[in-house]
């Protein structure tokens, strides 16, 4: 074809293009869904090496919410279900965070050592995951 823009790349058109389309599909804007199937499948192992029962509300909370943001990410109800299983995850793993730091001068100060900074980490997703969760306001 001479002439024409057929043959240039999609930097150079000026036109619309299913690239734009997609971009919302990107890795980064799923990393909150993502993260919510991590975080549901990290406390099922914890919950499997002996944690208590109350961890399954957890597992159940984020696989619920990272479903929502897959299927329903506008829906009425996804923002306040993510924003509270943000919270309670970021609960959870405060309070276990800290029992970590205060097992830290007992017998199981090695599982301690292991621990402390894991829940650390997964603290920090939690507050990005309430962060990314809470609807931002439109001035």
């Amino acid at each position: 074809m001479s002439g024409g823009t057929g043959n240039q790349p999609h930097l150079y058109s000026d036109g619309f293009s299913a690239d734009d389309v997609n971009s919302d599909q990107s890795i980064l804007s799923r990393l909150p869904t993502i993260l919510f199937f991590v975080t549901g499948i990290f406390w099922a192992g914890v919950l499997a090496t002996g944690g208590g029962i109350v961890l399954g509300w957890a597992i159940l909370t984020c696989f619920a919410s990272g479903i929502f943001l897959f299927m329903w990410t506008s829906s009425w109800i996804t923002r306040p279900l993510v924003g509270a299983s943000a919270l309670f995850g970021l609960v959870l793993t405060v309070y276990q965070f800290y029992v970590a730091l205060t097992t830290l001068t007992t017998p199981v100060s090695s599982a301690a050592l292991v621990s402390a900074p894991l829940f650390a980490v997964f603290a920090a997703v939690y507050i990005y995951l309430l962060y990314a969760g809470t609807p931002s306001s439109k001035a």
